[in-house]
């Protein structure tokens, strides 16, 4: 695909943005939307857009979420997306093919009949999942061996489903373009370069008694300056804040993602069950989770394990066979016996950057500063709601006006005065 580059030649603007993620093509799509005079950078060290972990993302989008914040952020977003779909007829790849919980125990009943006051969920009969290969009662010795209970409870999301971040980062790129926001692909950001806001032209400033701002920014192309820079950076943040001691507040963590194929899921992924535009996202006890990909006639196969997932980071992190055949495909096979035989035709390895706190955005300026990141492997389902609270922030507004016309304080996703529930439902 052809990507339009627009290298000015004075590398000084008036917002920079680092990432051109979901987050960042956002945030440059809002931004240039309320002020259309703003000299605007994107910047990514990649040779396009979304080629971070917008790319690896599950691709599922969903409103069910424990806390406030992230239901008015996903919402919000998903009555975008669908906008942008139905109305503007722009391909986004999204298909309402809801999201199904099965529970096992009377806690996770108790948050999904909560969050059902806040959005369409439906109680689904246990007898329903037959049909669909999946069993409520696993085998007494994988239940003892494994430490799995019953199925008692299924919900279906119906605000729900699959989407393709690319078609949806495509939109966000081509809006700005139009707009004549420049991107400067193939361009590493490798510092931020703290100075003081009256020089002395001593060695060593800035010195601690001197007030301080980012100057400009360090990458393979030169300084680049602006008068305000946003950090859309995701998992890569800390390496840009923490020289200049500035806490993003997130930790790193891998996430894998399992292609599978049979031939019980080539026939049963594209088939309308449940009411559903097809076999839903469907979360297992345990956590599992199985997207369909119904174009491939495939079984997308994840999990986010927690205790004994080290917090690391390595460029290009690789799935792991085994991760998938000794903790995903255990979990399946003993809800889901069909799908015994599938092997994996593919498979990849991106990151979430986690809020370990309460799971939810930090969105927060500090100095000329503004950083959002700790999406927690949400980013793209509230991607559009988070780029309107970055331009809020920016704006100094007390409150960011969301599509459905939600407001939403920008200081509840800050540090200092941050309101947020914490988020019970991290998939």
């Amino acid at each position: 695909m052809f990507i339009p580059r627009f290298y000015s030649q004075d590398m000084k603007y008036d917002v920079a943005i680092i990432g051109s993620g979901i987050v960042g093509l956002s945030t440059a799509f809002h931004l240039s939307e309320k002020h259309s005079d703003l000299k605007i950078a994107v910047i990514d060290k990649f040779h396009t857009f979304a080629q971070g972990n917008t790319g690896k993302s599950a691709a599922g989008f969903r409103d069910v979420f424990s806390s406030d914040t992230s239901f008015k952020l996903s919402s919000s977003s998903i009555r975008f997306y669908d906008h942008v779909q139905k109305i503007l007829g722009i391909d986004l790849g999204m298909k309402h093919v809801g999201y199904l919980f099965l529970m096992d125990n009377d806690s996770g009943s108790d948050v999904m009949e909560e969050i059902g006051r806040k959005t369409k969920i439906e109680e689904v009969d246990l007898d329903a999942l037959e049909s669909m290969g999946i069993s409520i009662k696993p085998d007494t010795e994988v239940k003892e061996a494994m430490g799995l209970e019953d199925i008692h409870r299924a919900y279906l999301a119906h605000n729900a489903g699959i989407m393709e971040p690319d078609k949806i980062a495509a939109f966000y790129h081509s809006q700005c373009v139009n707009r004549n926001i420049e991107f400067l692909f193939d361009t590493e950001v490798q510092s931020l370069n703290l100075v003081p806001k009256k020089p002395l032209n001593y060695p060593g400033e800035p010195f601690i008694w001197q007030d301080k701002t980012i100057g400009s920014i360090k990458t393979s192309r030169g300084e680049i300056s602006a008068d305000t820079f946003i950090l859309a950076t995701d998992v890569w943040t800390n390496f840009l804040t923490d020289p200049v001691g500035i806490d993003s507040h997130i930790r790193p963590k891998k996430r894998q993602l399992f292609k599978i194929r049979n031939e019980f899921i080539e026939d049963v992924v594209g088939k309308k069950v449940l009411a559903t535009e097809s076999f839903p996202f469907t979360v297992f006890p345990k956590g599992v989770y199985v997207r369909p990909s119904p174009g491939e006639k495939t079984f997308w196969a994840g999990v986010a394990d927690d205790i004994g997932r080290d917090f690391s980071f390595v460029e290009d992190p690789e799935a792991e066979p085994q991760f998938y055949t000794y903790n995903v495909y255990q979990v399946l096979q003993a809800y889901m016996k069909p799908i015994t035989s599938a092997s994996i035709t593919g498979m990849w390895a991106g990151y979430y950057s986690y809020n370990t706190i309460d799971g939810n955005p930090y969105i927060f300026r500090d100095l000329n500063l503004i950083v959002a990141t700790g999406t927690s492997g949400s980013g793209i389902m509230k991607g559009d709601a988070i780029g309107r609270v970055v331009a809020a922030l920016y704006d100094g507004e007390e409150k960011a006006k969301l599509y459905d016309g939600m407001r939403i304080n920008t200081a509840d996703l800050g540090v200092k005065n941050r309101k947020v529930e914490e988020e019970k439902l991290v998939l």
